[in-house]
């Protein structure tokens, strides 16, 4: 590990069975706003915010294997982050696990605050 930087942290956000496929659900690990998404049997993990407008991703809806944003329908592969159609917008996506007791998503520690 680099000086300076801090353990990841493995946050559960999501119960057993609580994700059906081509489902969407909002979440929140470390104070991180984050978006899983289960899409062909897979689980995938982003950050909640599209960088068009910052619409809430939680709240849109998986159509051919992609997660579609809910304000203009802007498509993302869930697993990579990327905008479908080659352009270079990008949404982060983190290590997701689904265990026995739930879904586990891995972020970076919340930042301490001064005081």
């Amino acid at each position: 590990m680099d000086e300076g930087e801090r353990p990841r942290v493995w946050c559960k956000v999501l119960d057993p069975g609580s994700l059906a496929d081509d489902d969407v659900r909002s979440v929140t690990c470390q104070g991180r706003a984050l978006c899983v998404v289960r899409a062909g049997g897979r689980l995938a993990a982003l950050d909640d915010a599209c960088p068009h407008q910052g619409a809430p991703l939680g709240d849109g809806w998986v159509e051919e294997g992609l997660l579609i944003c809910p304000r203009h329908a802007w498509a993302f592969d869930p697993f990579s982050g990327t905008l479908a159609g080659g352009a270079h917008q990008e949404i982060t996506t983190y290590a997701v696990e689904e265990r026995a007791d739930g879904v586990y998503v891995e972020v970076p520690p919340a930042k301490a605050t001064a005081g």
